[in-house]
C-alpha cells in the first residue's frame, strides 16, 4: 500500500477525512442536541453509502491498492458502520453487513485455495527453481508466479515462509565462492548490528513480559509473540546478509540487502556506472549495509531499461537507477568491464 503523493490523493485523503469524521460526530448525542437534529433511517442510509462505497473509493484515489483489497474495505467500512449507526436504526441493514461479510470471507477462502495449489505443486516449483539456477531467495517468487499464479496473498505468505527457512534451515549453507562474487558487508558492521538488536529484544522481552505479566496477560503474550518474530526476523536478515553476497555469473547481477530488497539485472542492461562522489536521487533504490557510521555510496549504476526490484513482503517495485557499496570496489569495477 503505497500513498499516491499527488494531488487527487491529497484532496482524496482531505475528504476521506471529512467523511469518516462527519459520520463518527453524526450519531454523538451531543452533536445532535447542539445542531437540533433527529437522526433517522435515511440518515443511516446515507453513512453506509459514505462508509461502504465513498471512503474505500477516496482510499483508492489516495493509495496504490488493488481491487480485492478495495472490496476488503467496503466489508471494513459496513462493520465501522454498525459501529457507529446506534443498533435500532443499523437494524434493517443487517443483511447488508452479513453479505459482505459472506464476500470477504468467500475471498479468503479462495485465496486459502491457492495456498494449498502451492503445496500441492512443490515438486513442480522445486523443478523451476533448479531451472533457474539461482538463490533461493531469488527463485522461489518467481517459480511460484510461473507454476502458480501471481498474487499478494501467496507473495506474502512465501516471504514469511521465506523468513523462518532462512533463520532455522540454512546454518550449514555456505555462501558462494567465484570470480564473480563480490561481498558487501565484511566491511562494515552489519551483522554486529543485528546481533546487538537480538540482544535488545531479549533483554527488552524478559524486563517488559515480567512487568506486563501482572498488568494485563494478553497484552504481555501479544508482545512476546511480535518480540520472537522480531528474533526469527533478525536471525533470517543475518543468514541472507551473509550467504548472499553481490554476485555476477550468467551474464546477470544478483544483489540483495537483507530482506529489504532485491534485484537482478542483466549486465547487458547498464547504461553506465558512475563512480564516486555520486549523489543519490530520492528514487535511487540502495544496497548499502548499515554501519555504525553513516555510510555513503561508492556508485549508482543507470540501467537502459527498468527492471523489477523485490521489496520488504514480496512488494515489486520498477527501478532504473541504484546505488550500492562494497567491500572491493575495484573488484566490482574490473568485473562489470569484463562480462561487458
Amino acid at each position: 500500500m503505497v500513498y499516491r503523493k499527488t494531488r487527487k490523493a491529497h484532496l482524496a485523503m482531505v475528504f476521506l477525512l471529512l467523511v469518516l469524521t462527519s459520520n463518527f460526530l453524526l450519531y454523538k448525542t451531543g452533536i445532535q442536541d447542539f445542531l437540533s437534529i433527529q437522526v433517522t433511517s435515511d440518515v443511516a442510509i446515507g453513512s453506509l453509502i459514505d462508509l461502504a462505497i465513498i471512503a474505500p473509493l477516496l482510499f483508492y484515489a489516495a493509495f496504490k491498492i488493488s481491487i480485492k483489497q478495495t472490496i476488503g474495505l467496503m466489508v471494513a467500512g459496513l462493520v465501522i458502520a454498525r459501529i457507529f449507526i446506534p443498533t435500532e436504526l443499523f437494524a434493517p441493514f443487517a443483511g447488508i453487513l452479513y453479505t459482505g461479510i459472506a464476500v470477504e470471507g468467500l475471498l479468503v477462502l479462495a485465496e486459502l485455495g491457492l495456498l494449498f495449489i502451492v503445496i500441492w505443486k512443490v515438486p513442480q516449483i522445486r523443478k523451476q527453481m533448479k531451472e533457474m539456477n539461482e538463490g533461493t531467495i531469488y527463485s522461489v517468487l518467481p517459480a511460484i508466479e510461473k507454476v502458480v499464479t501471481k498474487n499478494i496473498f501467496i507473495q506474502i505468505f512465501m516471504s514469511e515462509f521465506l523468513i523462518v527457512y532462512y533463520a532455522f534451515f540454512t546454518w550449514k549453507k555456505k555462501a558462494p565462492s567465484h570470480t564473480g562474487v563480490v561481498t558487501m558487508h565484511e566491511k562494515t558492521s552489519a551483522v554486529a548490528i543485528n546481533i546487538m538488536l537480538i540482544h535488545a529484544i531479549l533483554i527488552e522481552t524478559i524486563g517488559l513480559h515480567w512487568w506486563l505479566h501482572e498488568k494485563s496477560f494478553i497484552l504481555s503474550i501479544v508482545l512476546l509473540l511480535l518480540n520472537i518474530y522480531s528474533v526469527i526476523f533478525v536471525l533470517a536478515d543475518i543468514q541472507v546478509t551473509r550467504l548472499h553476497p553481490m554476485e555476477i555469473k550468467n551474464g546477470k547481477m544478483y544483489i540483495t540487502q537483507g530482506f529489504a530488497n532485491r534485484i537482478i539485472v542483466p549486465v547487458s542492461n547498464i547504461k553506465e556506472v558512475e563512480w564516486g562522489a555520486a549523489v543519490p536521487s530520492k528514487h535511487t533504490l540502495k544496497f548499502m549495509y548499515k554501519d555504525f557510521e553513516e555510510v555513503e555510496p561508492q556508485a549508482i549504476v543507470y540501467l537502459h531499461e527498468a527492471v523489477q526490484a523485490t521489496m520488504f513482503l514480496g512488494m515489486k517495485k520498477s527501478v532504473t537507477e541504484f546505488a550500492i557499496r562494497v567491500d572491493e570496489p575495484e573488484k566490482l569495477k574490473h568485473l562489470l568491464r569484463d562480462f561487458k
